[in-house]
């Protein structure tokens, strides 16, 4: 069943751990992809903080969409349509996001730079006016998952259009935190609560044999005070909100969440949706996904899917 939160007013929700202060906790961080990481654990070492910085670094100069040597951007770049080699896990990630998209009326599309652009929220800025419905029908012939094949073997990416630029950013958090949750078990660490970008994994558990805790938070909140702590244990959650990136128009604010069927940005009241499943690439796509959808036909989604969900709304 979803669990429902409801706040009078909620201007913005974050994950914050709450549960990663104890002496005994070694706590290390790092940046990546133009956000942090951190990891709590008593198992940590130094040796751990070099093994996570490295596997990061060698995912974000795959899957960013900004790094002019990366994967994506290449891709992005080339305006040929035959088959292009691209690294496996980009191929993975791509799958991930279609598998949502497919369950969840296709709210989700990694296909919309065209879109995104055309609102503002891409590489060259603010946009100057409010985007013509000409304008929108316009971007959305260069967007689509129809114009995207997929090849797993060998891993190659192929766009059915000159145009086609792909942005992987709605799993890409989940999906490395879930590789990094992986190698640090092989690692031999048992019990740890590590975040990246916002996306949490809670394995085994804290010191004392406890569940881990997990607070979601109002940023306007004094560090410490949560909307909900939730206990976790080899679960992960991942929180999506329209609250980070907006612009203001002759009144009107815009969300840099874009509806691919309207092409324009959300305008419903939910202002997070946070998703709590075993896996975190999962979790972060479907909380992308649903809080796109809105709160009606998401939570219609949510209960088909059986996905645990927490929903903060603005109304």
């Amino acid at each position: 069943m979803p669990i429902s939160c409801y706040c009078l007013p909620i201007i913005t929700s974050l994950v914050m751990l709450t549960a990663c202060h104890r002496p005994k906790e070694i706590k290390i961080s790092g940046r990546t992809m133009g956000t942090t990481w951190s990891l709590c654990s008593v198992q940590a070492t130094d040796s751990t903080r070099q093994l996570i910085q490295s596997h990061l670094d060698q995912r974000e100069a795959v899957l960013s969409h900004w790094k002019q040597d990366s994967a994506v951007f290449h891709f992005n770049d080339s305006r040929s349509t035959d088959w292009q080699p691209v690294p496996r896990e980009l191929i993975q990630i791509v799958e991930i996001a279609r598998e949502i998209a497919s369950k969840t009326d296709d709210s989700i599309d990694i296909t919309l730079a065209p879109l995104i652009d055309l609102w503002g929220f891409g590489a060259a800025g603010p946009a100057k006016a409010i985007p013509s419905e000409i304008q929108i029908d316009e971007a959305k012939t260069r967007c689509g998952w129809q114009h995207l094949q997929t090849r797993l073997d060998p891993p190659a990416l192929k766009k059915h259009i000159p145009d086609l630029r792909i942005n992987v950013a709605s799993v890409t958090e989940g999906f490395v935190t879930d590789e990094l949750t992986a190698l640090l078990k092989q690692q031999g660490l048992s019990n740890f609560l590590l975040e990246v970008g916002g996306e949490v994994a809670a394995i085994g558990h804290a010191p004392g044999d406890t569940s881990w805790r997990v607070g979601i938070q109002s940023p306007e909140a004094t560090p410490g005070d949560t909307l909900q702590t939730i206990p976790l244990s080899n679960l992960c959650i991942a929180t999506s909100g329209n609250y980070r990136h907006r612009f203001a128009k002759d009144g009107q604010s815009y969300s840099h969440l874009i509806d691919p069927s309207s092409g324009r940005p959300i305008t419903h009241s939910l202002t997070s949706v946070s998703v709590i499943h075993p896996s975190s690439a999962l979790a972060d796509g479907y909380a992308t996904a649903l809080i796109i959808l809105g709160p009606e036909r998401g939570r219609e989604i949510a209960d088909k899917l059986g996905l645990r969900v927490i929903w903060i709304t603005a109304d």
